[in-house]
């Protein structure tokens, strides 16, 4: 039997448990220690195991819910299942954010991750035990996994046949350490943890058809795939409270939202989210609007699947490439509640991954006030592109023959220019640009009126060096909404 557990995203007053076991059909009772006291009871009974929909039947999860202990301090959870024992740790969200001086409170973001390009001893999750200070808070922001991937794998037709195949690399990144090798365990072994999906944790340019996925070629076939991938989502990534697509989560003055535009999607252009979302989308912006009025800092956080500032794909390409949030109708929900924001004099941060670079852009407005940042960090282990790799390779021979070596040969450069976007009568300025694999570490303090934000870039090429040199911090960022 193989037992693992992370500490999911819930209410505030919740400590979610996730428990996993593969390899037992009836899984042992479980116990669980918390900041020292032993045989700490759920909240909701025992939790109930059921099948973690990946087509075995001795593969099982459960959820369980705890009071928070009565620590602010980062404390053990250890958990025991049958013969096998687990440990993690978590820190409970502070109900304010610190005051500039204290210690921060940290998000770590990262998205993008492909474990079959995670081999080497100094592999992702070492180098994310590395970060100091330890991340307060964690958001995957999609692509934890790569379904569709490598393109050319011949996926089954049976939908259990399917959901094992699919299955497994969900277990590879969750189970990793208790299968002695790279994964995610690691990652999300240090608590509160937040996934939020995008394409590849179904496929590539979801719910669209895909020319080189042959189980998209069909209706039925792109219908079991969904059924499975969703499935698997579910029950691996998503937290209860997530069950309506989204997650809201304020630490003052900060009101942060996190919202799933991808799970939900049609394929006709025009629906990314579902009414509950739209609906948290207004109150959010509602709830930021009236601490503005009520003379009080408010800074918003919105983070979904895909970039913000980026121009929106002609037909042709958002079919044979990818579909931004622009190309579908309810993206007017979002520019529009941004663009309320943000004349109000409510700045907010866009946090997200997704375009396999990292960037920060800076939008002012015309006193000069600064209203909008974007950060996208990804990925953190590139993917692997048949066609484009064999060019890069070519290439970067060629240049290095010229004295033109580049660090990161098969990763895409940011865009040198300001993507040609209007919201809200913003001036919009780069202010950094991430190249090779990598995560952010976000670290907010409170001041008077509203927030500093620090940006950590954190490399994670295996490569000592290029860690050493691709490694920056952008800082400080100071974000008001009152003067």
């Amino acid at each position: 039997m193989q037992l693992f557990a992370y500490n999911q995203v819930g209410r505030p007053d919740e400590l979610v448990i996730w428990v996993g076991v593969m390899g037992v059909l009836d899984p042992p009772s479980v116990t669980f220690k918390i900041a020292g006291v032993d045989h700490v009871k759920p909240k909701n009974s025992t939790g109930s195991f059921e099948l973690l929909g990946d087509g075995q039947q001795s593969n099982h999860r459960a959820i369980f819910i705890f009071d928070w202990p009565a620590t602010s301090e980062r404390f053990p959870v250890e958990i025991t299942c049958g013969d096998k024992t687990v440990y993690l740790t978590s820190k409970r969200p502070p109900l304010q954010l610190p005051t500039s001086g204290e210690a921060s409170f940290n998000l770590l973001l990262s998205s993008c991750y492909y474990q079959p390009n995670d081999k080497t001893q100094q592999n992702f999750a070492w180098l994310v035990k590395q970060i100091k200070p330890v991340p307060d808070f964690t958001l995957l922001a999609g692509d934890q996994v790569y379904l569709d991937l490598p393109s050319l794998q011949n996926l089954p037709k049976d939908k259990t046949a399917l959901a094992q195949t699919l299955g497994k690399k969900y277990q590879m990144n969750w189970f990793s350490s208790q299968l002695s090798q790279p994964g995610l365990a690691d990652v999300l072994a240090h608590g509160p943890v937040l996934c939020i999906p995008d394409d590849h944790e179904y496929w590539n340019n979801y719910p669209y058809f895909q020319a080189q996925l042959t189980n998209t070629h069909s209706e039925k076939d792109r219908n079991n795939w969904r059924n499975a991938a969703m499935l698997l989502y579910q029950r691996y990534q998503m937290a209860p409270i997530q069950k309506n697509g989204f997650f809201r989560q304020d630490i003052e003055p900060l009101s942060m939202l996190f919202i799933d535009g991808r799970s939900a999607r049609d394929d006709k252009d025009n629906l990314m989210f579902t009414q509950a979302t739209i609906d948290a989308i207004k109150q959010w912006t509602t709830d930021l609007l009236n601490r503005k009025a009520a003379n009080l800092a408010a800074v918003g956080l919105l983070s979904s699947g895909q970039a913000l500032l980026v121009e929106k794909p002609s037909f042709l390409s958002s079919r044979l490439a990818d579909m931004e949030m622009a190309n579908f109708q309810d993206f007017k929900i979002v520019e529009a509640a941004l663009t309320q924001l943000i004349q109000a004099g409510v700045p907010v941060i866009y946090i997200t991954g997704d375009v396999h670079w990292g960037r920060i852009i800076e939008g002012r407005n015309k006193n000069g006030q600064v209203m909008l940042y974007e950060v996208i960090a990804s990925p953190s282990r590139l993917i692997d592109t048949i066609g484009k790799d064999q060019k890069s390779y070519v290439e970067n021979k060629i240049q290095t023959t010229r004295g033109n070596v580049r660090p990161f040969p098969y990763h895409s450069d940011p865009p040198e220019q300001v993507p040609d976007i209007k919201l809200a009568n913003l001036d919009f300025a780069i202010k950094h640009r991430q190249t090779g694999d990598h995560v952010a570490l976000l670290r907010f303090n409170r001041i008077p009126g509203g927030i500093t934000l620090a940006v950590d870039y954190y490399c994670t090429d295996p490569d000592e060096n290029k860690r050493t040199l691709y490694t920056q911090t952008i800082a400080p960022i100071k974000i008001t909404s009152l003067n």
